[in-house]
């Protein structure tokens, strides 16, 4: 089984390097549709972007730019206990219902666990982790100090060895930055509806268009064009 895949490769932008964790040196880089092994790790260089998909249930991990991860676990019956190890950067992931314990991801600082639930994670070495959810029950272990904290919708987590957590009102500033990372590798969801309406008069028609946009905090707003023809 630890020759089988576990995830394959869906999306690709720039370098993305990639090697087994035993490996001293990256060896190759990664292509759509690439099949991605247990102790596979995993290397985002500036500007390049990947995303990993688990075939077992499509639970999806997006890295950004200047990221690095481990992926571990173990399989049984096909299905997949997963594991990450983030050694550094942005990731967003989206975990489907878990069907084999809980999905685990490890920093230094912190041991995220959750069995449906979507999040972002933007690591530094020096500040911590900072943790914004996107959806489920999502819990944080600090291990440094043996305390647990849930993961709040519209808030901002901040996890750092022998420090207390942090937790605050997520900064409309950082939704923007998530927001545009998303847009530079077409990750932002917009869907387009559009419905004609015709006026009363005979030589007008009155033209709708619904433009649903949803922000890196799952927030839905709608953008209401009307026009004339």
């Amino acid at each position: 089984m630890a020759n089988e895949p576990i995830a394959v490769v869906s999306k690709v932008r720039g370098k993305v390097n990639h090697k087994m964790i035993d490996d001293k040196k990256y060896k190759s880089k990664l292509l759509v549709n690439t099949p991605i092994l247990l102790e596979s790790q995993i290397r985002t260089d500036n500007k390049a972007f990947v995303k990993l998909i688990f075939l077992d249930d499509g639970t999806s991990i997006a890295m950004y730019s200047g990221s690095e991860i481990i992926i571990k676990g173990n399989v049984e019956k096909r299905m997949i206990s997963k594991q990450i190890e983030l050694i550094s950067g942005i990731i967003n992931i989206n975990v489907t219902k878990q069907t084999l314990g809980e999905f685990t991801l490890v920093t230094p600082n912190s041991e995220l666990t959750c069995t449906e639930c979507g999040f972002w994670i933007l690591f530094d070495p020096l500040t911590g982790d900072e943790l914004i959810k996107e959806s489920g029950n999502i819990s944080i272990w600090n291990p440094s100090l043996n305390r647990s904290s849930e993961l709040v919708m519209d808030t901002t987590l901040i996890s750092l060895i022998n420090n207390e957590f942090q937790q605050f009102g997520t900064p409309v500033t950082d939704i923007k930055y998530l927001e545009s990372l998303m847009l530079e590798v077409d990750e932002r969801l917009i869907q387009y509806k559009k419905d004609e309406v015709e006026e009363v008069s005979s030589e007008t028609t009155s033209n709708v268009v619904v433009i649903k946009l949803k922000n890196a905090a799952n927030v839905e707003r709608k953008l209401v064009l009307t026009y004339n023809k």
